[in-house]
């Protein structure tokens, strides 16, 4: 060690390795440095060479991070000039001895890197830089332990919210947001989402190393947790898949209507899995029955006439179903590529969706009396024998969702057929006798 003007020059060794670092400081007094590190560190960092001459010591931080491939938030003084030469030595040894004026807390999330003053972070407690191993912990006490320094790396920083309609948005890796609601598009988290995730008509996929520390509601598309992947909140997948790496960490509940792909876990075939979802599937085939009993003693000539177009031309109302639902979706997301138009989107949706409620309760009223229509001709008693046999039939792996798929389908296009059980009427033409062309005899 020799002293040149105010400058420090200081060696490391590796090992038994020859001298491969000397960096030089700029100090005052002979300040002793105490790196606290938080967070998940791994055992091997990337070696790195670099040479910095005349630079102050933060601008030797960043390109210490640059070489190392990491994300950096500095919030500590410039410091004096340095010089620095390195060649192949570990990034975060060149890191502690460019902070060695002085003691510092190093919060790691993945490759986000938080630095600040010790003084100013809480519980900054120096951890000893050399311990004796510890004895083996339980499960239960290493998860604890995990998810106290996954709260204590989380960034400081809250996020701006972000909001696409009619395209596809990346968080990339190191970017921090907050609520994120995607419409129209697709959604691809790399980065940290410190709020709550929506994505309507899209994809959804949560990469490796990524944290969602919100809920995470999709609908009309798969969603996909990967390996590394954390979301501390709930998720809720609604006609799409979902699908689960083996090392995801999903801390709330999963609510999706398919078994998760890829998800082992005991909850996924445990008994009060199938009980939950039998319940709700008794709760969804009562409030069905409840509706079309509803329709039927209000508007019981509408129905009639629903039921006479599906008894008279079942497959003409499936193909016309095909054809009115890919309209109506089309329809809706052209209305949501523009601001004004999203409002009269979700209202329509929800429209359509009541009118193919009733569609459906007609369908099934229908095959109730085909069913039991010589022995009662009461139409409540129909719809209930075709709300059961559909609550028996939906439990048959993949045969019962085409099957409810179908009735969907069929009460649309017995809709479209009628125009809406005649609440839409077509325009009077001109009478050859009576209209505007009539010929005199």
């Amino acid at each position: 060690m020799r002293i040149i003007s105010t400058r420090l020059f200081c060696a490391s060794r590796l090992g038994a390795a020859a001298l491969g670092a000397a960096i030089g400081l700029s100090v005052s007094g002979a300040a002793t440095a105490e790196i606290t590190r938080k967070g998940s560190w791994p055992e091997v960092e990337p070696k790195v060479s670099l040479e910095v001459s005349g630079e102050p010591r933060n601008e030797a931080l960043k390109r210490v991070a640059r070489e190392a491939g990491w994300s950096l938030l500095l919030n500590v003084p410039p410091g004096d000039v340095v010089e620095l030469h390195v060649q192949d030595q570990p990034a975060d040894k060149v890191l502690e001895l460019l902070l060695a004026d002085g003691s510092y807390v190093a919060t790691r999330d993945g490759d986000l890197i938080a630095i600040a003053p010790a003084v100013t972070a809480p519980r900054s407690a120096p951890e000893p830089r050399s311990a004796p191993p510890a004895p083996a912990a339980s499960p239960d006490d290493a998860e604890d332990e995990d998810d106290e320094d996954d709260e204590e790396a989380l960034p400081t920083s809250r996020g701006r919210d972000r909001f696409v309609t009619g395209g596809s948005l990346r968080i990339e890796r190191g970017e921090v947001v907050h609520d994120v609601s995607v419409i129209g598009g697709s959604l691809d988290v790399w980065g940290t989402v410190t709020g709550d995730i929506d994505v309507m008509g899209g994809s959804t996929h949560v990469h490796e190393g990524a944290r969602v520390r919100g809920d995470v509601s999709t609908v009309g598309g798969p969603l996909t947790v990967a390996d590394g992947a954390r979301i501390d909140g709930d998720v809720d997948v609604v006609g799409g898949p979902f699908r689960r790496g083996e090392r995801a960490r999903i801390k709330g509940d999963v609510n999706n209507e398919v078994s998760p792909v890829g998800d082992s876990g005991p909850g996924a075939k445990g008994a009060s899995t199938l009980a939950r979802r039998a319940g709700n599937a008794v709760t969804r085939t009562a409030l069905l029955f409840a509706f079309g009993a509803v329709m039927l003693a209000l508007w019981p000539r509408r129905m009639e006439t629903l039921k006479v177009e599906i008894a008279a031309r079942p497959m003409r109302s499936f193909a016309l179903g095909v054809v009115g639902v890919l309209g109506a979706v089309a329809l809706a997301v052209a209305l949501c590529v523009t601001l004004i138009g999203i409002p009269f989107a979700v209202i329509g949706l929800l429209l359509a969706v009541i009118a193919v409620v009733a569609g459906g309760c007609a369908v099934l009223e229908t095959a109730g009396a085909g069913v039991f229509g010589h022995r009662t001709r009461n139409p409540y008693v129909h719809l209930a024998i075709g709300c059961l046999g559909l609550l028996f039939v939906s439990g048959i792996p993949y045969v019962g969702g085409a099957i409810c798929a179908a009735v969907a389908l069929i009460g649309a296009g017995a809709l479209v057929a009628t125009r809406l059980a005649g609440l839409i009427r077509p325009k009077p033409r001109g009478d050859a006798a009576t209209g505007p062309y009539r010929t005199s005899p």
